[in-house]
């Protein structure tokens, strides 16, 4: 009996692969998965369990697999958390025409379009704990593992140089945006934490935690890197863009922080930060590569069109809704429209259909 897959490689990276003959036993599925995903280095399986909500669960037992189709997570060793990102790049096709006249049926578009879209969306609903402590370039791995014997033997801390110190900020911040754009004081904390535990030669002089300074800078280089991509593009925190003008109609409430998109405006403040609430994974994604906001609103435009005939086209709509994710999450962030407003532009989104399925997308 076939066996149809979803594997969230990753937070930024989830594939659909088709096995034509169910495997026997765990080594075979882990040697599927190797082979078709090319995965490399070592990890476990999570399978989503429908017994119990989809409840994520450690696989060891081959009978615990769903028949037919099953959801698997991939959890990478720590020493292995940067090989899925390194060692796969996801076919994109080159133009919007490409998707749209691609056979849905045919598992290498299916597979394609699953790659376009899902890229930019994140599939971890939950901070990491503990959080996976990146590997660094090889002379940073090679200072530190040096650092980690003397502090054993002579409980000597390293002297962590300008540049060292750089690219470790730099490596925890691009690790850090994967799971959460904003996140919160704890979490901050977390990183830090477990970056002292693995590297403990980089744990500070002194009473208190040991990582309190570590916490500081990596929040500072979190808020330094979310400026960078906002730079590039990236909505999401791009709809946290401040204005000059925001800052003289506020009074100079918060002036301090005005280029900085930390900045929460209080009772005395106007500007609100556009963060994710509670559960939300995926706040305002990048749109799919290949496609501008003009593509996109002439896919909406289509949606619209479909939804007026009689005998729906749900293949259709599954489709466009699901490429124009993007689009519309961005719309609803940043535009804050009526509900009446939304009901006019997205009337697919009102379908029971969607509406469960936004849930997930969210």
């Amino acid at each position: 009996m076939a066996l149809l897959l979803l594997v969230h490689i990753n937070p930024k990276l989830i594939r659909k692969i088709r096995l034509t003959k169910a495997p026997e036993s765990l080594d075979e599925l882990y040697n599927e998965l190797r082979q078709k995903l090319e995965l490399v280095g070592e990890f476990s399986i999570h399978y989503e369990d429908p017994d119990f909500g989809s409840a994520l669960c450690n696989l060891v037992d081959i009978m615990d697999l769903p028949s037919e189709k099953a959801v698997l997570h991939i959890l990478w060793s720590n020493e292995d958390i940067s090989s899925p990102l390194q060692a796969f790049t996801p076919t994109r096709p080159s133009s919007i025409s490409s998707l749209d006249t691609a056979s849905i049926g045919s598992p290498d578009s299916s597979h394609s379009l699953s790659s376009v879209i899902r890229a930019h969306r994140r599939s971890m609903s939950q901070w990491p704990t503990p959080f996976p402590i990146p590997m660094f370039s090889y002379d940073v791995e090679l200072i530190l593992r040096k650092g980690n014997e003397t502090f054993e033997n002579m409980g000597m801390t390293l002297q962590v140089t300008r540049d060292v110190k750089i690219e470790i900020l730099e490596k925890l911040a691009q690790e850090i945006f994967a799971v959460k754009a904003y996140p919160e004081k704890h979490e901050y904390e977390s990183v830090a934490a477990e970056l002292v535990k693995k590297h403990p030669c980089l744990k500070e002089p002194g009473g208190g935690t040991g990582y309190a300074g570590w916490t500081t800078s990596i929040k500072f280089k979190i808020g330094n890197y979310r400026s960078k991509l906002r730079q590039a593009g990236c909505n999401e925190v791009s709809v946290n863009r401040r204005t000059r003008r925001d800052g003289e109609e506020d009074h100079g409430v918060n002036r301090r922080r005005r280029d900085d998109d930390d900045g929460i405006g209080g009772s005395e403040g106007k500007f609100t930060l556009k963060k994710p609430k509670r559960g939300e994974v995926n706040h305002v994604p990048d749109h799919p590569e290949s496609y501008t906001e003009e593509d996109l609103e002439d896919l909406r435009s289509l949606l619209v069109e479909a939804m007026t005939k009689k005998k729906k086209d749900m293949e259709f709509i599954r489709d466009k809704m699901d490429i124009t994710f993007s689009f519309r999450r961005k719309e609803v962030v940043e535009v804050e429209p009526m509900v009446t407003e939304v009901l006019e532009r997205w009337p697919g989104l009102f379908l029971e259909e969607q509406a469960r399925h936004i849930f997930h997308g969210v």
